[in-house]
């Protein structure tokens, strides 16, 4: 890659160091920061309300700051679709389509997006209203509110996977 334009191996950097940290982002959520929160709500008996409010918190840093992770790595993964496509400045002849892969890991990464929308929204918007209630929840909202909670790290845990498989097409286009 040493031979390699300036920009081309900007990209690579960019877009494989986005995917994985994008990834391991979003995992992290569902991996160790919500099960901690559930952890200590059983441990020291803390209000279930208390629980979904830092969820919340936790929820609102995620949505400003991945999107924009996201477009930036797939962006990267486009120029570089764009850079090896057939005519490209560093178009050569593979057995795969080095364009396809690119483009694929550009769709998967950004694809956060979309699937929270369509996927999560529903779980997303019931444990915010939830975490709008001003007092403790009501036991039947305990109920709902533990229910939701085990249901996002779930769906987010699937979210976490769209930008890993996306930077392995990456690191796959890279390598052939």
């Amino acid at each position: 890659m040493a031979a390699s334009p300036f920009g081309y191996r900007l990209a690579h950097a960019i877009g494989l160091s986005g995917a994985a940290w994008l990834s391991g982002n979003i995992a992290a959520l569902s991996l160790i920061s919500v099960p901690a929160l559930a952890e200590t709500q059983r441990e020291t008996s803390a209000p279930q309300g208390l629980i979904v409010k830092l969820w919340r918190k936790v929820y609102d840093k995620g949505k400003a700051q991945n999107p924009p992770v996201a477009a930036a790595t797939a962006t990267a993964f486009l120029y570089l679709a764009w850079s090896v496509r057939a005519g490209g400045p560093l178009f050569r002849h593979s057995q795969y389509s080095l364009t396809g892969l690119y483009t694929t890991a550009a769709i998967l990464t950004l694809s956060i997006v979309p699937y929270t929308i369509v996927t999560m929204r529903p779980t997303n918007n019931a444990l915010i209203r939830l975490a709008q209630t001003p007092e403790d929840l009501t036991s039947a909202g305990v109920k709902e509110s533990s229910t939701l909670l085990n249901r996002w790290v779930f769906l987010n845990g699937i979210r976490s996977l769209l930008p890993l498989v996306g930077g392995m097409l990456g690191v796959t286009a890279a390598l052939l």
